[in-house]
């Protein structure tokens, strides 16, 4: 919602990929990962490559999955955190332990039974929530009054294919690049081209998501479930979005805070000398542009003449420059204090929050919590299940106590539950601020390229062997972290960077050195499953056809917005 507040949806953008990346999911990987009988999708790299790709690729999943369930915590903790007053260390510290122990009680069996009645409270809370917004501007407003405020405040604005500003020289880091291709993070061509990697990925490569492949009760439902997910996420996304400009409406028609962030409220009235002289002129811009963009919107309502397209968009930019310009203020006095260190942070996760607590009815208050919170659970619960899962079948059991009963291993995978539970509560303290849902994704960026070429390799290159797909796997990891210390690249060419390094690297190792038989031991493979001879062709074709109108559709919505 944060997002959508400050940006629009160009957010959406980021899923263009995903029916594309379902579809090569559902003809390869799928398949590839249910011929054998394995638990985790690391066992089969063994029988591709030998042990030590399982256990290599297996140890970068953890290290992901831990960061990015990191992240996931800090967003309930922000809701906690102002619903209860408390800092932000404290609440994400009793979210984190709730959550583990929830997952430690409930078990795999308790996420999955969970997770759909989690569902449907998601989708009717954030369905409230959007009519409630939507029948408070369109009542001041009207529908068209409503949608002309949207576009001219620049909330359509959904796709972008081209930018006459845009260089395409790669820039160092250091240098100036305001205008580069390569830094920006939403536009068809990330959309496109950079999250199929992050897709392709995380729905095929990682255990949290592998597991519902691995455990449905045939490929052609693996198939279905994949299929569906590529549907149900763009329309929700692209409804929370637009329920973040649906909030800016209404905010310019009432009381838009300077300051989101309960703490920095409370350091704001402690500001002296500079920083506060600082502060207060960043409060005078902010009154001015509000004052102007509330006229305008009242204009529109009435039908009155003017420029309201040019003022809505200049007030939208004033606003942001003024609270950045106070949240800057507030953080320098928090370094000064010793509060705080680097670079201010967007307040825009509180976005939400405040309008919960300060202008949401309360009966929607509490669905909306609760909706909040079953999301929070729903996730966290999945990653715990997924790491666990991994250290239990792919290190635990594989190379500790292989022979261990199975009251021996419950009594330890619940001790690696807690263990990871508590080391992702700590992490959180460190990889949380910033938009959530965009820093989830960028963690994820640092490892998912670099897995897919693993999986990519093993099914696409037959001369890859376990020391080619081990240094490509390196190779991929470093390649990124490369990108990041020399250049300025968006942080979704992440993946497609980790992923043609790997392949490349993995192809050059694996035909230049000589097969290792003591890192190559594939088994023959085993159908556990019959052939329903389901035709997919068909299906296929209609998803892809689908999704190009998807994109056509928002298209036509950016237009209207350009025109309005």
């Amino acid at each position: 919602v944060g997002l959508g507040y400050e940006n629009g949806p160009e957010w959406v953008q980021f899923y263009f990929a995903l029916p594309f990346a379902m579809l090569v999911l559902c003809h390869w990987f799928v398949p590839a990962l249910r011929r054998h009988p394995i638990l985790t999708a690391y066992e089969f790299l063994e029988r591709r490559f030998g042990p030590a790709t399982r256990t290599l690729t297996s140890l970068v999943f953890l290290g992901s999955r831990c960061c990015a369930f990191a992240v996931v915590l800090y967003a309930p903790a922000v809701v906690f955190s102002v619903m209860t007053g408390l800092p932000i260390g404290p609440t994400i510290w009793i979210t984190g332990l709730a959550t583990t122990g929830y997952t430690l009680v409930g078990g795999t069996g308790g996420v999955v039974w969970t997770d759909v009645k989690q569902m449907l409270l998601i989708v009717v809370g954030i369905g409230a929530c959007a009519l409630a917004l939507l029948w408070q501007n369109t009542t001041a407003l009207g529908l068209g009054g409503t949608l002309q405020a949207l576009g001219q405040s620049g909330k359509l604005a959904a796709v972008e294919v081209w930018n006459p500003a845009w260089t395409f020289a790669v820039p160092l880091a250091g240098a100036d690049a305001a205008h580069s291709f390569w830094t920006d993070k939403y536009n068809l061509w990330t959309g496109l081209f950079g999250t199929l990697c992050l897709f392709l990925s995380y729905f095929g490569c990682d255990q949290s998501q592998v597991q519902s492949i691995l455990t449905a009760r045939s490929a052609d439902h693996s198939r279905r479930a994949l299929l569906l997910s590529a549907f149900t996420k763009v329309p929700l996304q692209l409804l929370v979005l637009l329920l973040g400009g649906l909030l800016y409406v209404a905010q310019g028609l009432g009381e838009e805070p300077l300051l989101y962030r309960p703490s920095d409220r409370v350091l704001a009235q402690e500001l002296t000398g500079a920083p506060a002289e600082r502060f207060a002129a960043a409060a005078e811009q902010h009154a001015a542009a509000r004052a102007r963009r509330t006229r305008a919107l009242q204009g529109l309502a009435a039908g009155m003449a003017g420029d309201h397209a040019t003022i809505l968009r200049e007030t939208a930019m004033a606003s942001q420059k003024a609270r950045a310009d106070a949240r800057a203020a507030v953080h320098a006095h928090a370094v000064a204090r010793g509060l705080a260190t680097g670079k201010p942070e967007t307040d825009s996760n509180y976005v939400f929050p405040h309008f919960l607590f300060h202008d949401l009815p309360k009966p929607l208050l509490g669905l909306l919590l609760a909706a909040i919170f079953a999301a929070a659970i729903s996730s966290a619960a999945g990653a715990l299940s997924s790491l666990t899962a991994a250290t239990m079948v792919d290190l635990h059991r594989r190379w500790l106590l292989p022979h261990a009963d199975e009251t021996t291993l419950l009594r330890h995978s619940r001790g690696y539950m807690a263990a990871w539970g508590v080391l992702a509560t700590a992490a959180a303290v460190w990889l949380g601020g910033g938009p959530l849902l965009e820093r989830v994704n960028e963690v994820g960026s640092w490892f998912y390229g670099s897995i897919l070429g693993v999986f990519c390799l093993a099914l696409f290159v037959p001369r890859a062997h376990g020391l080619g797909a081990c240094c490509g796997l390196l190779a991929g990891l470093l390649a990124v972290a490369a990108q990041h210390q020399f250049l300025q690249v968006a942080y979704l060419w992440d993946n497609l960077t980790g992923c043609v390094a790997c392949v490349t690297v993995g192809t050059f190792v694996s035909v230049l050195a000589p097969r290792q038989a003591t890192l190559a031991h594939p088994a023959p493979a085993h159908d556990t499953e019959p052939s329903e001879n389901t035709r997919w062709g068909p299906t296929y074709g209609r998803v892809g056809v689908l999704a190009v109108l998807v994109m056509l559709l928002l298209w036509l919505l950016s237009a209207y917005g350009r025109a309005a």
